[in-house]
């Protein structure tokens, strides 16, 4: 066979070889061919939106707008970052392509497992409804309605957008654990139960605050404070299994909040937590938190810190 016979037939070859690579994709992406509208999911004004109900298999969680801030569960405040990373999903999500075909039975399972039923509702009306579960390694989000699943992004971004319609109770509450300001705080008490010394009251009167226990007061080391207290944050809410070491026994210091209208609000400093940069709190002798050490660190100051400098 000479040698160009040889290059004919490997061009014929390479020819049929494209021919069957070209007719498999064609095949496989018929598939994945979109024929719905990229917004299927997607609501462009969602303000008429004033309740959000996400069921999944492990619990329900519901959201309602009270005209000032969002509830959650008619007991919580919810976190006012995540409602609006929330409402930015169901504003920007575009629907990237169908699932494939062999991949529908593994969706399935997904959904049936871990998948969340999300209702947006204006009062019983339901505006939009669909489910969502995120892949096994987060990389991709399922959206579906009825038996149809598709891949869901928000162009330009890498995110696992499931992950904020999945979130337990605990992750859905306010992280902020005192709802302050200027205009309402009237008294901050940190009270250590085995250093009494330490303890002090601040007081506002006569248009200022100052520390009932000291002739004189730092006022920038005191505004300060003031600022710290009123931007705790809770790093994550725990639930009772969740507790690490032991939290009983008296708390390393408490303190307490008093607004206008004598409403007061606690957060005692456990001893428990086996990080040395976290600590846990108990708030209003009820819910347990975990807490930046760091933060914390700030609000447990001896009274003479606050003592003047000559």
């Amino acid at each position: 066979m000479t040698q160009k016979q040889k290059n004919i037939r490997l061009l014929a070859t390479w020819i049929v070889l494209l021919v069957v690579t070209v007719s498999i994709y064609l095949l496989d992406s018929s598939q994945d061919r979109l024929t719905v509208s990229r917004d299927l999911f997607a609501m462009n004004d969602p303000s008429g939106i004033n309740k959000v109900v996400l069921s999944s298999p492990k619990e329900r969680n519901v959201l309602v707008f009270g005209g000032n801030q969002w509830q959650l569960n008619g007991r919580y405040t919810a976190d006012p970052q995540r409602v609006t990373v929330l409402f930015a999903i169901l504003k920007q999500n575009k629907v990237r392509r169908m699932v494939a075909r062999n991949k529908e039975d593994e969706i399935d399972s997904l959904m049936q497992a871990a998948g969340v039923n999300v209702k947006f509702l204006q009062g019983e009306n339901v505006l939009k409804q669909f489910d969502v579960v995120s892949s096994k390694d987060g990389s991709l989000t399922y959206f579906s309605q009825g038996k149809e699943r598709y891949v869901v992004e928000i162009p330009g971004y890498r995110v696992n957008l499931g992950g904020i319609f999945s979130l337990d109770q605990n992750g859905w509450r306010n992280p902020l654990v005192f709802d302050v300001s200027w205009s309402n705080l009237q008294e901050v008490k940190v009270i250590y139960p085995q250093e009494e010394q330490n303890s002090f009251d601040i007081v506002y009167d006569n248009h200022y605050y100052a520390i009932q226990q000291l002739s004189r007061t730092d006022s920038v080391k005191l505004t300060d404070f003031l600022d710290d207290v009123s931007l705790l944050l809770v790093e994550d809410y725990l639930r009772s299994e969740e507790l690490e070491g032991n939290v009983s026994g008296l708390p390393l210091a408490t303190l307490l909040v008093n607004t206008l209208g004598d409403i007061t609000h606690s957060v005692e400093f456990l001893r428990g937590g086996t990080n040395d940069d976290k600590i846990i709190g108990r708030i209003d002798s009820l819910d347990y938190a975990l807490f930046d050490y760091e933060s914390v660190r700030k609000l447990l100051r001896p009274k003479r810190y606050f003592m003047p400098e000559e």
